[in-house]
């Protein structure tokens, strides 16, 4: 212990330089008795020593600093009392000082008990050097706030420079994330000394400053980042905008879970060894469901303030017609992309997939893409999609969309006269592909006789822009005579059904058909007169879209098809209904 006489003369001609330097004496007896409070020493470094404060300020390597205790005092954390001092230098008695030092003690405190709310966690006595310097430069347009940094080895002590330029309640918030780190350095070691654990030791220094100061959003620049990186910067990779992901953990596991993940974290490696930890420290499900409540604007900070976030939709993707994307990101990117799919009818084959992803159509609850869909139009469907990937492909997807090229946008308008007329149920007259085709097999010379029926011979047109031909069966004959001269006939039915969509354009009736069923029944009697039955079925692979002029008056409707070719076909129908 120090000799009494002593430390009262030091004290005395302290007091005595202040007044010189400040001609305050009321201002230097405040800080006389600041100084003579809290007699009680521990083992702290000399603050005095050359290159004490090297560690903490790269420009003071090798340089002493002329300083002094403002205050010491003592703090409960959960692995025991540590003890804090405030140094400061006896050059820098500027009257805003003791204010400083009031503030920084005060976020000292706060920062004990919001680590002793937490339950987890301890720090080596802290050191605070309330600096009359300006931060050293970050970029050409940021400075430091302030720094921390532990001495030797963690179990020592932990020394925090706090500069120039911050206000009151910013002091005490900074103050609060630098106590982190000296956290950080006593409870998780040698996981600090990492340069690929930058991510989460910014990210939950900045996490527990807003639980020591909930709702002040001193994290809104860190969130701006996130919206504006996250999309192709892997978690991993980043700084304090890692925030985003721990009020995110603490909201949904509580606040242990970002100590347990700092528990986690490798002690050796790169960045693709935090990244093996953390992908299975969650399930790839929560980090899926991390995704949609970012993009769903649903994670809040300590306290129950949301997080002022603008999240980047992602590249927007468009299918018009049948085709395929690939969707990627990088390993543990907040992936998002965007789904543009025009009206109609689609069939969904997703392949290739690595990682996880849902789709949310207008806000709508997230889910599974669908095998089929139907977007109405005549607008395209918009679909946000969320997707994470975790392990070392990254996130990946290939979606074919296939559109059913019958499904129309809309229904067509039957105000119009003409196409009015085109509603209700018809009966073929004359015409149709039946005649031709029987003309067709008469010119081969083989049929004596035939009668091929047309497969369109009823058409049901309705007011919702469907149509059907229903495919009554229709009787077909026939004789064949061989160049031997022996015959051969057949007897039975043909039927096809089939429906679709309908639209006009002008003077155009549009089919688009769907595949047709073909039902054959035939009686095949050959020259011994012995009888044969062949029945058989069948449906094209795709649909058809057709496209006929049309005329149509009272009870009369006439089709024509490929008039511009010289093979037209006319289909002469007479209403029914």
């Amino acid at each position: 212990m120090a000799n009494p006489a002593s430390h009262n003369m030091l004290a005395i001609r302290r007091l005595r330089q202040c007044q010189a330097i400040r001609g305050s004496f009321a201002l230097c007896a405040i800080l006389f008795l600041l100084l003579n409070a809290n007699a009680a020493r521990a083992q702290f470094a000399n603050c005095a020593a050359a290159g004490f404060l090297g560690g903490v300020d790269a420009r003071m390597a090798g340089a002493a600093l002329a300083c002094d205790e403002a205050v010491r005092f003592t703090i409960e954390t959960p692995g025991g009392p540590r003890q804090v001092r405030i140094i400061y230098s006896t050059r820098d008695l500027s009257p805003g000082l003791l204010g400083r030092i009031a503030d920084i003690r005060r976020g000292i405190e706060r920062s004990a008990a919001a680590l002793r709310e937490i339950g987890q966690g301890a720090t080596a006595d802290i050191t605070v050097w309330a600096s009359e310097l300006i931060g050293p430069a970050l970029d050409d347009t940021d400075t430091a706030d302030a720094t921390a940094e532990p001495i030797g080895s963690t179990d020592s002590e932990c020394v925090i420079a706090l500069y120039q330029g911050l206000g009151g309640r910013e002091v005490a918030y900074v103050i609060a994330h630098e106590f982190f780190h000296c956290v950080q350095f006593y409870t998780f070691r040698d996981r600090t000394r990492l340069a690929a654990s930058t991510w989460w030791m910014e990210g939950t220094a900045e996490w527990f400053a807003s639980r020591a100061y909930p709702g002040r959003g001193y994290s809104d620049g860190d969130v701006a980042m996130f919206d504006a990186t996250s999309y192709e910067t892997a978690l991993t990779s980043m700084d304090q905008e890692s925030v985003v992901f721990f009020f995110w953990l603490d909201h949904i596991f509580g606040a242990s879970m970002a100590m347990a993940l700092m528990t986690a974290m490798p002690d050796s490696g790169s960045e693709a060894a935090q990244q093996d930890r953390l992908a299975g420290f969650l399930s790839a499900n929560d980090f899926q469901r991390f995704a949609e409540e970012y993009l769903d604007r649903r994670i809040v900070q300590p306290g129950g303030r949301a997080i002022p976030s603008n999240p980047f939709p992602g590249d927007i993707h468009v299918w018009e017609e049948s085709g395929e994307h690939t969707l990627r990101a990088n390993r543990f990117a907040l992936a998002r992309f965007q789904m543009d799919i025009a009206c109609g009818e689609w069939s969904i084959i997703r392949r290739d997939e690595d990682g996880t992803w849902k789709v949310s159509r207008d806000e709508e609850p997230w889910e599974d893409m669908p095998p089929r869909l139907t977007v109405a139009g005549p607008d395209s469907d918009r679909y946000r999609v969320a997707a994470f990937g975790t392990q070392a492909a990254g996130f990946q997807v290939t979606v074919e969309a296939r559109r059913n090229p019958c499904q129309q946008c809309a229904a067509t308008t039957v105000d119009d006269e003409a196409v009015a007329c085109l509603i209700g149920s018809w009966k073929l007259a004359s015409g149709g592909y039946g005649k031709q085709i029987q003309q067709m097999l008469k010119l081969t010379g083989q049929f004596e006789s035939i009668e091929y029926p047309d497969l369109e011979s009823v058409l049901v047109i309705n007011r919702d822009g469907t149509f059907e031909f229903p495919g009554p069966p229709e009787d077909y004959k026939a004789e064949v005579r061989t160049g031997s001269g022996k015959l051969f006939s057949g007897l039975g039915t043909l039927a096809m059904a089939s429906n679709g969509q309908w639209s006009v354009d002008g003077d155009r009736l549009h089919l688009c058909q769907s595949p047709a069923r073909v039902n054959i029944d035939l009686t095949v009697v050959n020259p011994d007169g012995n009888a044969e039955r062949v029945q058989t079925s069948g449906r094209p692979e795709s649909p058809i879209r057709r496209s006929r002029t049309f005329s149509c008056a009272g009870g009369s409707l006439t089709l024509v098809e490929g008039a511009g070719l010289g093979l037209g076909v006319t289909w002469e129908y007479s209403r029914t209904e």
